[in-house]
């Protein structure tokens, strides 16, 4: 590895900024930020609660702004909850004098740091009089769905119309505060929302009561129960799938109101709504309605996490939310990348810019660092490497996005949105999101295969979408509107090639209703019989010397079945061992369909993917599909060209 660049000086910071002018069809670098965990002596090893402070108050006055004026000039800007207008309550030993409008514009002049605005940090907490170290006489207004969880936004549901009062509360106190004021970067909204499910009393509360009615009535089922046992049951993910329905169109539409006030009483406002979670799979909602309103979408797709859990799942994740995000919105993505350790793995500076230049390349527009553990204080070395990276990043030129919409990657909302049915807690909302993570993984990051993302809905109500396009992967499709279906049947019809990899795809409507009548007009027959691990393409199946020689592929041992019957005319594509066919190639109308009967489409995959790689290669380009698009090798100039995550596989 390179050594990193030469930190800027604080010397430097004295001088103007000088603005990089981005040349025509360019596509500029944003920002870099930090999470800003070196700014309080409370996250300081050495602090003790009762014993005196680690820096002696003189001295730490002069080194925050040393550290403030460093990063300035290194083009590390502030962001996260130790931000603007610092409404975090600290200890009150916590030395703040430093923290003045007239040091942060001065700041501003010397390097031009800039701070986000966090709006929503309060508004859980004045909505049910949570204030543990700032004794406040209030009245609770809203109610309590999780009285067993401490954080505030875990402990009432934010659709609770008491937590948007004080949400619009909150914006209108602190962006007046805010207006005009050059050091002012962004206004954000909370970190990681969930809509949770009430507990114990909540249950027979008039708002849940109101809110329960309101889902059936909309989407025909009843809302799931919190904490209800696991289970496989398909009715039960039409419950959840409900439940995610509704809080994805309420939850946005509280946003966008949100976003509509901040813009009233700030016209030159920058909006991020939120940052979303994507460290474990993510919320299965509509983030495409995040185009009418937000200005940058945020996302913290962290590695170590998802890959100790489900070994291939973290590896790609950054790409992976950078893209998702940007494809579906429209809007600039500023993703959060990993600078801490966890779930047993320590980052080194290497990892970070690694994972850094895997999300620009795939679609993030700005960095943020999430630095938990101070490295300012206890790894010098990561740290130094952050603020070498920030200041390399300041006026890069990005690759172009590798966007094709001839090949279209399905986000399936009536899929994906049943959440994750065999897991319990927090999980239980999110979706795992693994099939399309994969296949995002093996298209793009392993074949270099430009796409978009598109969700089945707006496939649907959008048809141009799906007709401008050659290719669709379908990698989760068990349940699906009938009109999306339809959309699907009639464009293969006309001459699209569709990929099927999930072998439950084309079961039922959102209503529960059969859709076996469009699965059996396009994929490859009936599922039989439980299988093997592992399938064998034939030489020529898919082509003349296409694959070249027998191929061998991975698939999940627990979604893998056979066709007990293959349509007249079909081609077999794949079989497992015992000779049962797998994969099955088919002629509807005018296109075509690749049905696969086991899934090659999990995370595992990516660990071990024998041959499957450069079978993806072949069937996207087979199908009309560019691959070896030129963007998905950049990486961010001065970086050495590592794998995303120890013995990963290099195409």
């Amino acid at each position: 590895m390179r050594s990193p660049a030469p930190i800027v000086a604080i010397a430097a910071a004295l001088a103007a900024v000088p603005i990089v002018a981005p040349t025509a069809g360019a596509r500029p670098m944003g920002h870099v930020f930090d999470w800003n965990h070196e700014l309080n002596q409370e996250e300081n090893p050495r602090w003790k609660p009762d014993g005196p402070l680690p820096i002696p108050e003189a001295m730490w006055l002069r080194m925050v702004n040393q550290i403030l004026l460093t990063e300035g000039a290194n083009n590390l800007w502030g962001s996260g909850f130790a931000s603007l207008p610092f409404d975090i309550p600290v200890s009150p030993r916590e030395p703040s004098s430093w923290r003045n409008p007239a040091n942060f514009l001065r700041l501003y002049n010397a390097t031009g740091l800039s701070w986000d605005a966090s709006v929503e940090v309060r508004a859980a907490k004045e909505a049910l009089c949570i204030f543990p170290r700032v004794p406040k006489t209030c009245r609770p207004t809203g109610i309590v769905f999780q009285p067993g969880t401490k954080a505030p936004t875990r402990r009432m549901s934010l659709l609770d119309p008491a937590y948007q009062r004080k949400a619009l509360a909150e914006i209108r106190r602190i962006v007046p505060r805010l207006r005009g004021a050059p050091y002012v970067f962004a206004y954000t909204g909370s970190d990681e929302p969930q809509v949770v499910l009430p507990t114990g009393t909540a249950t027979r509360s008039a708002l849940w009561r109101r809110q329960a009615a309101e889902i059936k009535r909309e989407y025909g089922w009843p809302p799931p129960r919190s904490g209800a046992k696991r289970t496989d049951s398909p009715i039960a993910g039409l419950q959840w799938l409900a439940y995610s329905r509704w809080t994805s169109k309420n939850f946005f539409a509280m946003k966008a109101e949100q976003a509509g006030l901040i813009r009233r009483l700030d016209p030159d406002a920058r909006v991020v709504p939120n940052n979303y979670n994507m460290i474990d799979g993510f919320m299965p909602w509509d983030y495409s309605q995040l185009g009418a309103f937000a200005d940058i979408v945020e996302v913290d797709p962290y590695v170590s996490y998802a890959e100790r859990a489900n070994a291939g799942r973290g590896r790609y994740n950054p790409g992976f939310g950078a893209k998702l995000m940007s494809d579906l919105t429209g809007k600039p993505v500023r993703v959060i990348v990993q600078a801490f350790p966890y779930a047993r793995y320590s980052p080194s500076i290497a990892d970070v810019q690694t994972w850094a230049g895997q999300a620009l390349r795939a679609g993030a527009t700005h960095i943020t660092f999430y630095a938990k553990g101070n490295p300012r204080f206890t790894n010098r070395k990561l740290y130094d490497g952050m603020l070498s990276l920030a200041s390399r990043m300041r006026g890069l030129q990005l690759p172009d996005m590798p966007v094709d919409p001839s090949t279209v990657v399905v986000y399936s909302l009536m899929s994906e949105g049943q959440g994750q049915l065999d897991r319990k807690g927090d999980s239980r909302y999110r979706t795992s999101g693994d099939a399309i993570y994969t296949t995002y993984s093996l298209l793009g990051e392993l074949n270099g295969a430009p796409f978009v993302f598109d969700t089945d809905e707006r496939l649907a109500a959008e048809r141009q979408r799906l007709s401008r396009a050659k290719v669709v992967w379908l990698p989760r499709g068990d349940t699906l509107s009938r009109s999306c279906a339809e959309a699907l049947r009639d464009w293969v019809g006309a001459g699209g090639f569709l990929v099927v990899t999930d072998p439950t795809a084309f079961a039922r409507t959102p209503d529960n209703k059969d859709l076996s009548d469009i699965g059996a007009a396009l994929t490859g027959g009936r599922l039989g019989g439980d299988a093997g691990s592992v399938l064998f393409v034939r030489k020529g199946a898919l082509g003349p010397s296409t694959p070249p020689d027998l191929y061998s592929i991975p698939v999940a041992d627990r979604r893998s079945w056979a066709f007990s019957d293959v349509p007249a005319g079909a081609q077999v594509v794949a079989t497992h061992l015992d000779g049962r066919p797998a994969a099955v190639q088919r002629q509807v109308g005018a296109g075509r369909v690749l049905s696969f009967a086991a899934d090659p489409m999990t995370p595992g995959s990516l660990v071990e993917p024998m041959d499957l790689v450069p079978l993806i290669g072949m069937i996207q380009r087979m199908a009309g599909g560019q691959t070896g698009n030129a963007s998905w090798k950049w990486r961010i100039p001065g970086t050495a060209d590592l794998p995303p995550w120890e013995g990963a596989y290099r195409p």
